[in-house]
């Protein structure tokens, strides 16, 4: 078989089961339609994953689509860095729709074929080398998850990730069209270096137009607003896959745009310091805020902006190390690259945790749970493994791509351009992070998993519906593969930043991995050294003992521990300013018990999106009392304005 056939047969088998999937997926609901369409989804992801493989045995994955349009042809082509992205995404896409398959909320046809028009685009947004295919797929994204995310009455978090998608979805459509107007072709493969046609301003504003638009769904603030709602009331597995696949797209794209289609000049360091800034307040923000939720989902949804706030500022960080130090910009960007891969496995593994969490015992506020270790152990084991990734300990993969990331900040050059203050607040900003957090994701599992149960349902939970367990089983021993085998997947992401960017191709980023920080003997290390403490542990205990436990004189009961509410009212006292407004609500529960509770607003919401949106309203109101149907006002309208155009066109 020819080359250029196998490549045809590889577009079509991407493609063709995705949209026999989106044409079913019109069909009124039913369980077998349901399960046949979400079925051809899981086909397309598996030739997905198989992109990788085909790109390294040297196909040229590069299709034109026989159908040409006014505004240019659709061409997708697919490099490395592309290639390994779309099959981790890929991967990915097929556990959370295996998930979604088997979890108790079930699927319907109408949901089913969104996931197959999500991957589509996903897919065909990676891959774009048309400009046209890049704004289509990117809206096709925003449209399909908005569809995605109706659930009862979220009206108001679907409507405001819907404006503050297409604000950014905007911005980019500006950038990339004046983009191709300044290179003279539509075909991204064709760009490269544009600064040094543009001038430096420009650039500077198409970098951060770039920034700010795919910002709008990485969580920059303060485009972060839509998170926290969305992520409470969406299904989980559509926010599980806006968090995770849809981020790989943005930062994938983000990398290739501002790296090889616009390019970093020395004059453009300044902007360069503005994305740090961004990201450095977003990722305390997110910190902050994650500490002091009461909904699991809402502790992850500021996870996520902190995470790709990192993610932002490591690619700062490249701007600025790519002309003085090319072997420390390809250091951070490979870490970039290497904690938005590994942010789509433990995110995805703990959103679908906590999904089958609240399946199971149908609570949803952290301050109701607890004590969950002891009736699902394999739900709890699982999730220990996703929290200990997302709080960067070894041998995890989180830990590596952190790890990575500290040792691109110490390896700055600290004489040039201001970079003496800036990077020390950089790395004192990511370690402040990573401490916030680590707490956060204690109190997240802990207040869940352990203690004592906090609810009538939190004692005897429904068991888990067959199937669930096995995806986050597959993620969970991601979290630990890609933890232990992490140079592999380094040199595979160097490879392909290397071939992007024109970076030099010396693998002289592995000397931050120093023996002893192999993750590989580091991981193995620790395993020997727990596998043997709990030898030592088994081997010593004596027969067991049950004793009633001593109450200082009273009956223990589940009030009688730490609280979600003692944990976070040191921070709201300490930082009330910034978290707006508190309020303190009285709710009865099934004792007739009446417990206190805090609930904070977010600022950004009320002091920023609502003024703006009754701003809006009340102007479009006003606008409409224009239009009170008489012909003598309508032709007057005409008049006024023909005659201020022509005097416009006159003087000018």
């Amino acid at each position: 078989m020819e080359l250029t056939t196998i490549v045809t047969v590889y577009f079509a088998a991407v493609f063709l089961p995705a949209l026999i999937g989106t044409v079913l997926g019109v069909f009124p609901k039913s369980s077998k339609v349901s399960g046949i369409i979400s079925g051809l989804c899981v086909v397309s992801c598996v030739v997905g994953v198989t992109t990788y493989p085909f790109w390294y045995l040297g196909l040229d994955l590069t299709m034109t689509v026989p159908v040409s349009s006014a505004l240019g042809s659709y061409v997708l082509s697919i490099d490395q860095l592309t290639a390994a992205v779309i099959s981790m995404s890929s991967v990915i896409f097929i556990l959370v729709v295996v998930h979604e398959m088997r979890s108790a909320t079930g699927s319907d046809s109408r949901y089913g074929g969104l996931l197959n028009i999500l991957f589509i685009a996903c897919f065909s947004c990676m891959a774009a080398d048309s400009v046209i295919v890049l704004l289509l797929a990117w809206e096709m994204i925003t449209l399909s998850t908005f569809m995605m995310s109706k659930r009862g009455n979220n009206e108001k978090s679907r409507w405001l990730f819907f404006v503050i998608a297409h604000i950014g979805g905007v911005l980019l459509m500006c950038a990339f069209i004046y983009m191709s107007s300044v290179a003279g072709t539509q075909i991204l493969s064709e760009w490269s270096n544009l600064s040094s046609v543009m001038g430096t301003g420009i650039s500077m504003a198409l970098v951060m137009m770039l920034i700010l638009g795919f910002g709008a769904k990485l969580g920059l603030i303060p485009f972060h607003a839509w998170m926290p709602g969305l992520y409470a009331s969406a299904p989980i597995h559509t926010t599980a896959l806006l968090s995770t696949v849809c981020s790989n797209v943005a930062v994938l794209v983000l990398i290739k745009g501002i790296f090889s289609y616009i390019g970093i000049m020395p004059s453009m360091s300044w902007i360069a310091f503005l994305v740090m800034a961004i990201a450095a307040i977003t990722a305390l923000w997110g910190a902050l805020e994650s500490l002091i939720q009461d909904e699991p989902k809402k502790i992850l949804a500021y996870s996520s902006m902190e995470n790709m706030a990192l993610v932002v500022l490591c690619l700062a960080l490249g701007m600025l190390y790519v002309n003085e130090s090319p072997a420390f910009a390809k250091l951070v960007l490979i870490a970039a690259m290497l904690h938005t891969l590994n942010h789509s496995v433990f995110k995805s593994l703990m959103l679908m945790t906590i999904d089958t969490v609240e399946d199971c015992t149908k609570e949803k506020k952290i301050w109701r749970m607890g004590g969950l270790s002891k009736a699902l152990p394999a739900l709890s084991m699982v999730a220990i493994i996703g929290v200990l990734s997302m709080a960067a300990i070894p041998p995890t993969n989180g830990f590596v791509s952190e790890w990575l990331m500290i040792q691109s900040l110490m390896g700055g050059n600290l004489e040039s351009k201001g970079m003496s203050l800036l990077i020390p607040l950089a790395l004192a900003a990511v370690g402040i992070c990573g401490m916030m957090m680590a707490a956060s994701y204690a109190r997240l599992y802990s207040f869940i998993f352990l203690g004592r149960p906090r609810s009538e349902k939190m004692i005897d939970p429904a068991p888990m519906e067959k199937g669930t367990i096995v995806p986050l089983v597959i993620l969970a021993a991601l979290c630990l593969g890609m933890g232990f085998f992490a140079t592999v997947i380094m040199d595979v992401l160097s490879s392909g930043i290397v071939s992007l960017t024109g970076l030099p191709t010396d693998p002289s980023y592995r000397s931050v991995m120093t023996v002893e920080m192999l993750p590989l003997i580091l991981g193995g290390s620790i395993v020997v050294v727990l596998a043997a403490l709990i030898w030592i542990t088994y081997r010593k205990k004596s027969k067991k003992r049950y004793v009633r436990t001593w109450g200082c004189g009273g009956e223990l009961d589940e009030t009688m521990q730490y609280s979600s509410i003692g944990f976070s009212q040191p921070l709201i006292k300490v930082f009330h300013p910034l978290y707006g407004d508190a309020v303190v609500a009285v709710q009865s529960d099934e004792k007739g018990e009446k417990s206190v509770f805090t609930e904070m607003k977010e600022p950004f919401v009320k002091y920023l999106y609502k003024p703006l949106a009754d701003g809006i309203t009340k102007f479009t109101e006003k606008m409409g009392r224009m239009q009170n149907g008489s012909i003598q006002t309508y032709f007057a309208y005409i008049l006024v304005t023909l005659v201020t155009v022509l005097l416009a066109t006159r003087f000018l």
